[in-house]
């Protein structure tokens, strides 16, 4: 990005100024007074001189004076120079270390050796850096003992349920003996409840793979519209309990190299999400279109729609929605989480737009290209909460009251990546509502929120999500 270069560039010049003023100040300390003390010398020497001899000597005494003063400014810019270095490089050295605990290495030391303060200074930087990196060890191993428990958990607890779902399904066929009304409409309960249960554990299953980078994609020449089609058609059984109907478009979708169960997966999740939340006898629109980023995936619904604060945090695992004529659907808060997981898994993104009582329309991307090296994502007990935090004070600080409002806007649309706050940035600037300085302080704050420098882009060839600009 534009901005960024000539932000790294503003970086590198910042110590070879200290140089030059460190020299130009030494210069200036080393010439003058000597330059001072020759002058008196040469005017006492004159004065003292016979005139018989004045004339002879004075310009030997001038040329002398010259002479000297040129050797003493040469050995000062020397010396400064090397002052100025001695001095610089340390701190530099110091600068560059900070730059990378920003980017989350805290394995880097400083070796300065200047038997003054700045060497202490370095002694307690690597002290600090040495108890970063403990912590930093500590909480990744909690991290994964905490992803590894969860794994352990789900799959211990699910082992009993098939066993226990299946004597279930004995008793309701009746096949241990014939069973009273009210027997039945009991074991109806307790079924219900097993299949509940099973599918919280799968859940958790799930996000324990997306944490621990282990969810399998089994990528293949797909052709989505047709997967689209299939779970449509698997769908429209639960749509027809509320006389919902399916309305499907779509444009003609390239054959992609992805798993098409995952991006089923997510179509099903978002699809009963919106028959959960419409209204009897309306419709839900499903739409698949093509842009440079991928496959463009948007499930409309015309239920009871979203509040901002439920706009922001609907993909949070757990989290349920606060109006309580959409509460009385229930469910784990866990769905939605694990659509996110899965689509960021790829690379991919989904957000939601929604307007209370007039619907919300969920969005999410599928990469022509497959990711193969997954990274792990976080979905329970992550930092994004503290990261969201803190990109929301540097709007308010940088673009005042406006700046809530701008950032829930982003929020809303999943578009606090990094890359498209710089994008969103490059805009501001562009449309002139901030300045060069202003922009460059932006990134600078955003950059050290993230923890790493961001690389220069082609502002033309990264444009976010087409859906994200509306």
């Amino acid at each position: 990005m534009k901005l960024n270069g000539e932000r790294n560039n503003k970086n590198k010049s910042f110590f070879s100024k200290i140089d030059r003023k460190l020299t130009l100040l030494f210069i200036m300390v080393a010439i003058v007074a000597p330059t001072m003390c020759i002058y008196y010398f040469y005017m006492i020497s004159v004065s003292a001189l016979p005139e018989s001899v004045l004339a002879e000597k004075s310009a030997l005494l001038q040329t002398t004076a010259i002479i000297v003063i040129i050797i003493i400014a040469i050995d000062a810019g020397v010396i400064g120079f090397f002052v100025s270095r001695s001095i610089s490089k340390p701190v530099k050295e110091l600068y560059n270390a900070t730059k990378e605990i920003e980017k989350g290495n805290f394995d880097v030391k400083t070796d300065i050796k200047t038997n003054d303060e700045i060497e202490e200074l370095s002694i307690a930087f690597n002290k600090t850096t040495e108890a970063l990196s403990k912590m930093s060890e500590e909480r990744k191993q909690i991290d994964s003992a905490k992803s590894e428990f969860l794994s352990i958990t789900s799959h211990e607890l699910r082992s009993p349920m098939t066993p226990m779902k299946a004597q279930l399904q004995m008793l309701e066929n009746e096949y241990f003996g014939t069973l009273t009304k009210d027997q039945k409409k009991s074991l109806e309960i307790v079924i219900r409840n097993s299949d509940r249960l099973d599918k919280i554990i799968v859940d958790f299953l799930d996000i324990s793979r997306i944490e621990a980078a282990r969810l399998k994609f089994v990528f293949q020449d797909a052709d989505l519209k047709e997967t689209l089609k299939e779970t449509v058609e698997f769908m429209k059984g639960f749509a027809r309990e509320k006389k919902i109907n399916l309305v499907v478009k779509t444009d003609d979708l390239p054959t992609i190299e992805a798993d098409p169960d995952r991006v089923s997966q997510v179509l099903r999740n978002l699809i009963n999400n919106a028959i959960k939340f419409s209204k009897e006898n309306s419709n839900i629109e499903i739409n698949a279109t093509t842009n440079k980023d991928g496959i463009l995936f948007s499930i409309r619904d015309f239920g009871c729609g979203l509040t901002s604060e439920n706009q922001i945090r609907v993909f949070e695992p757990f989290y349920q929605v606060e109006k309580s004529s959409c509460r009385k659907h229930g469910g784990t808060g866990l769905g939605l989480a694990i659509c996110k997981g899965i689509v960021e898994s790829q690379k991919g993104k989904i957000w939601v737009e929604s307007k209370l009582d007039e619907g919300s329309t969920f969005h999410f991307t599928v990469p022509l290209k497959p990711v193969r090296d997954i990274e792990p994502i976080k979905v329970l007990f992550s930092p994004k909460g503290i990261i969201e935090g803190k990109i929301k004070e540097e709007f308010k600080a940088i673009l005042g009251p406006l700046g809530i409002g701008e950032f829930n806007e982003l929020k809303s649309k999943n578009a606090l990546w990094k890359e498209d706050i710089f994008e969103y940035i490059d805009w501001l600037t562009d449309e002139y509502i901030l300045n060069y300085d202003q922009g460059i302080e932006f990134i600078d704050r955003i950059s050290r929120i993230f923890g790493k420098e961001k690389k220069n882009m082609n502002k033309e060839d990264n444009n976010i999500n087409e859906g994200l600009k509306r």
